[in-house]
């Protein structure tokens, strides 16, 4: 029963916890464009990248010390700090009015630590999760938590194509601060600190990766399989989060407005689908023949955006629509797969896990960069989806967690 309430106050603090990086989470690089030029963005995001996994690195200490509760107040109230900076600088084209170049280096610096302590308070929240949840639900907990989750993603275009049409950039990071807020009170009154909390991590970090690495057991192999498949998925998120907008917005010449309602039906399998696969993962079918459907339509739709030609908004919302159909049943069977091959107590495996977002922020936005020195925007998602193809090599010998 203890466990049940927690998970519900988690659920809770999920929600709130998404709204921290996706209200902003598809306008972030046209305000970063205010201070940057558009093939300088990935850049920024690769160095944001470096220092995020240098302190996932570290975060299992952190958990073990002071517990994953603790952890997620002090990132909360933190990231509540560098939003209402975010709010501060989000004209950015007054400042360029002033002629002080050098005030452009604060926003840019706001954004990186807002955007490092997205990824940290995630991994804290995910570790306490997996304390209190049984292995037996863990597709159905996961499947929950993550369609609160894209339930904030599918309502944030919208909104975030509202916000900037009635008080541009200032507006977003304002209402993302005042809608992230009760996460810090979930946190204070709703939480518990679980016999395990502080106990996680009690194997060293490195310890974790040399076996993650090395180990020839079954349960690493697999885990190995499905962190690269991780990878390939975040690699994805990262090139279309930064890059789509810009080629939505800059080159197919859509409008904000229409962009939002794109935007709205490209995340609805997010929604409709995760919590489904999930219990179907649970009780009938394996991961496997789950992630292999998923990746051919992933693939498949995202080679496909380079041969549109269309400037009408339902035509593009239908194709990306596509792209995460395929997204969201590898998002589920991942999260499921991998909670299933580890407990609580795996605190330096799950922060490998969470690694994988920045690690692949960092490949992604650095060989993006390099790949538009030499071709022209809309060839990038060709590339992407045949680099997707790489998924069928862990694929072929994955097996069933059944």
């Amino acid at each position: 029963m203890l466990n049940r309430k927690l998970r519900l106050y988690t659920y809770a603090g999920g929600l709130f916890m998404a709204v921290y990086s996706s209200l902003p989470g598809y306008v972030n690089s046209s305000f970063l464009s205010q201070f940057l030029p558009e093939k300088s963005i990935g850049w920024l995001y690769a160095g944001t990248s470096i220092v995020s996994i240098i302190l996932m690195l570290l975060a299992p200490g952190w958990v073990k010390r002071h517990g994953s509760r603790t952890m997620l107040l002090i990132l909360s109230l933190t990231g509540l700090l560098f939003l209402s900076l975010l709010t501060w600088f989000g004209g950015g084209g007054e400042f360029a009015k002033t002629g002080w170049q050098t005030i452009f280096i604060w926003p840019l610096l706001f954004f990186s630590l807002y955007f490092i302590l997205g990824d940290l308070a995630r991994y804290a929240m995910d570790v306490y999760l997996e304390h209190i949840t049984d292995n037996k639900g863990t597709g159905t907990t996961r499947g929950i938590f993550l369609t609160l989750i894209n339930l904030t993603w599918l309502s944030s275009p919208l909104l975030a194509a509202y916000l900037i049409s009635l008080g541009g950039y200032r507006l977003i990071y304002a209402t993302t601060g005042l809608l992230f807020a009760p996460l810090v009170l979930i946190t204070l009154f709703g939480l518990q600190n679980v016999a395990d909390t502080t106990e996680a991590a009690p194997n060293t970090l490195r310890a974790g990766l040399s076996k993650l690495i090395w180990s020839r057991t079954a349960k690493f192999a697999a885990l190995r399989r499905i962190l690269s498949l991780d990878f390939l998925l975040n690699f994805f998120y990262a090139a279309m989060v930064i890059y789509t907008p810009l080629y939505l917005h800059n080159h197919v010449g859509l409008v904000w407005p229409e962009i939002g309602l794109t935007f709205t039906v490209m995340l609805l399998p997010f929604v409709l689908f995760e919590l489904p696969l999930g219990r179907i993962a649970d009780r009938w079918l394996g991961e496997k023949e789950i992630l292999i459907g998923g990746f051919v339509v992933l693939a498949a739709a995202t080679a496909a955006i380079t041969f549109l030609d269309s400037g009408y908004w339902l035509v593009w919302a239908a194709l990306l629509f596509l792209t995460r159909t395929g997204a969201a049943a590898i998002e589920i069977m991942k999260e499921t797969y991998l909670f299933k091959k580890i407990n609580g107590k795996d605190a330096e495996i799950i922060s490998l896990s969470r690694i994988n977002a920045p690690f692949s922020y960092l490949v992604a936005t650095t060989s993006v960069s390099t790949f538009l020195i030499f071709f022209d925007l809309r060839y990038l998602f060709l590339a992407l989806g045949l680099f997707l193809t790489l998924s069928f090599i862990p694929l072929w010998s994955l097996k069933d967690t059944k």
